[in-house]
């Protein structure tokens, strides 16, 4: 009797490892969204894991910790965070088709939020502008390096940041006004976080008359 329970524990087992792949297929083949279509139903699928094609427009210079995935026919693009250890290679992926595996993520912009930034922003005006001048010129001098022309560089620089960011806090709260007026406390800025990229490789797909829908090189996000 015990060992009749134990095979059939192992045949279940199997079924359920079976059922998984096969549904793992189906939506590798079958259920892959355009950026439009995902873009079009973020609202409902926050926090569930979608798989998504698109072109690669830009990715990020500073470890390559994002990517933006776009329509080229519609311009409509979504933001692909890497994870916290994950990096894309713009070598492989920039200017290329690629299938996305990730997570939805929503961000909400609220009145708490706008007010942390102005906070921030008002600290930072606090110091001084010449705060960021001195410390550059600082490293030039020791450096050897420094010229007159340096500090006014930064100096312009700096300001130009801020003025970025007063921007942005105006334009937060117009928009959060706007929402407001349609009974909504909060703006939603939505993204996918990665688990797994597959780089399309339109060379195969061309040479290969029978080959299948997508012929791709798979990588995991690190």
């Amino acid at each position: 009797m015990k060992k009749f329970l134990l095979i059939l524990s192992v045949v279940a087992f199997m079924v359920s490892c079976n059922s998984q792949k096969a549904n793992e297929e189906t939506v590798n083949e079958e259920n892959i969204m355009t950026v439009d279509e995902l873009q079009a139903n973020f609202e409902n699928l926050v926090d569930s894991l979608v798989v998504f094609k698109g072109e690669v427009d830009h990715v990020c210079k500073h470890g390559g910790t994002r990517m933006v995935v776009f329509n080229p026919e519609t311009d409509n693009s979504i933001h692909v965070e890497a994870g916290e250890s994950g990096n894309f290679r713009a070598d492989e992926v920039a200017n290329h088709e690629v299938i996305v595996y990730g997570k939805v993520l929503e961000m909400k912009v609220d009145d708490l939020y706008i007010e942390n930034l102005q906070a921030e922003l008002d600290e930072e005006l606090a110091k001084g502008d010449s705060t960021l001048v001195s410390e550059e010129a600082d490293k030039a001098k020791d450096a050897e390096h420094h010229d007159e022309g340096a500090a006014p560089h930064n100096d312009n620089k700096h300001k130009e940041e801020i003025e970025q960011r007063v921007n942005q806090i105006k334009n937060l709260k117009e928009k959060l006004a706007e929402l407001k007026a349609q009974g909504k406390n909060h703006i939603s800025y939505y993204s996918v976080e990665c688990t797994k990229y597959q780089v399309v490789d339109d060379a195969e797909e061309a040479t290969k008359d029978e080959a299948p829908a997508y012929e791709t090189e798979t990588h995991e996000a690190q």
